[in-house]
């Protein structure tokens, strides 16, 4: 039987995309208030699900309840995957998708790149075991229970394919407690487990014994004297720690003092952003900052420039604080030199006087009307 991946975008237009454990496109689908057993219908005809995906962090609830349903391991990303994620992931598919499809197809390839190696390191192991018949049961034990050896994995394959091959009659009409597949298949899996575990231990334990053993030797073959000198140096050594730890925490103290002055500082005028200059790679760095309309910037290099940048910042920049005023007639800003200007400055932030701000702010405004007014003069003239 086929092994699938699939990703399922929810919502009120659901949308769904499958892959096969090799990562090759096998089918896709939309459509309004499709009920969660219609989805579980369109999916195993396909085959056998193994790992559902999703695009977002947590998974939505249908995705999680679907997930169980299935019996497939359920994936979701650290974060919510962008439109520009989603995209390179789905660029080298050439399926025609609709939205929904394509949201659910790169939560499928994504489920499948982050368990691509996982995925071959098995098909290795039954290739090298010779045990390529028992692929589907392995790989679903596999992925449930990832921190699983493949050995323990394969002898619950085993285990399970002898049975199917015994066949027992059922009594007719005889009322018992009938112990259901999947806690059987529960308690086979936890015996599994724990026999690791035991064995895992007991190496570990022998392991230590024998530790404990050659420093126990060792240490009757130091002399008392070595081992005072050893106790001495250690104190020394942990003492000279504690010293650097607490002159660290004091220059935190320091800054948190710095950063809390800064704060009340900033009542006495107005806020600054500050930036090194307007190219694309610092504007991306310190997006953080997140620029917005009326905002002030402090630009150390203006004339290092991008044009994607200048259209960003244009319309909500107005005022920019710079020791190097470009001569540049397309950069539609007012520009200030920083003498009696600003106030204080941190790492990213500095408060500049608001009087200052202010006249500069009014005095673009009276530039601006004078042009206007000079632009009407000169169409009415021509008219």
């Amino acid at each position: 039987m086929v092994l699938l991946i699939i990703g399922v975008d929810p919502g009120t237009t659901l949308g769904y995309a499958i892959l096969d454990d090799k990562g090759k496109f096998i089918s896709s689908g939309s459509g309004k208030n499709i009920s969660m057993s219609e989805l579980i219908n369109n999916i195993i005809y396909f085959g056998k699900p193994l790992i559902m995906g999703c695009d977002k962090n947590p998974a939505p609830s249908f995705n999680e309840k679907l997930a169980v349903k299935l019996g497939a391991k359920l994936f979701y990303p650290r974060q919510d995957l962008l439109v520009k994620e989603k995209k390179e992931l789905i660029n080298k598919y050439n399926a025609k998708l609709n939205v929904h499809e394509q949201d659910a197809l790169a939560s499928a390839v994504l489920a499948f790149e982050k368990h691509k190696n996982f995925i071959e390191k098995i098909n290795r192991f039954l290739k090298k075991h010779n045990k390529e018949d028992l692929e589907e049961d392995i790989k679903l034990i596999m992925m449930r229970n990832e921190e699983l050896p493949l050995q323990a994995a394969l002898r619950m394959a085993e285990k399970k394919y002898e049975k199917k091959k015994i066949e027992i009659p059922k009594p007719k009409k005889v009322k018992e407690k009938v112990i259901s597949d999947k806690l059987v298949k529960e308690l086979e899996l936890k015996i599994v487990l724990l026999e690791e575990k035991n064995k895992k231990l007991k190496k570990h334990l022998k392991d230590k014994d024998k530790l404990i053993k050659k420093l126990g030797k060792r240490l009757q073959l130091i002399p008392k004297e070595e081992l005072v000198d050893f106790k001495e140096t250690r104190i020394k050594l942990y003492t000279k720690q504690l010293k650097e730890h607490t002159r660290l925490i004091k220059h935190y103290e320091k800054e948190l003092k710095r950063r809390d002055e800064f704060i009340v500082d900033t009542d006495k005028g107005m806020l600054v952003k500050k930036l090194e200059d307007l190219s694309l790679d610092e504007f991306k760095a310190k997006s953080f900052l997140n620029i917005s309309k009326d905002d002030i910037l402090m630009i150390n290099n203006p004339s290092s420039i991008s044009r994607k940048v200048i259209d960003s910042i244009k319309g909500k920049v107005k005022i920019i604080i710079t020791n190097k005023i470009p001569r540049s007639e397309e950069l539609d800003f007012i520009f200030i030199k920083p003498d009696n200007v600003i106030i204080k400055e941190s790492t990213f932030f500095a408060i500049a006087e608001k009087n200052i701000i202010e006249k500069a702010l009014k005095k673009k405004d009276v530039l601006k009307d004078i042009i206007e007014d000079y632009k009407k003069k000169r169409i009415q003239s021509t008219t």
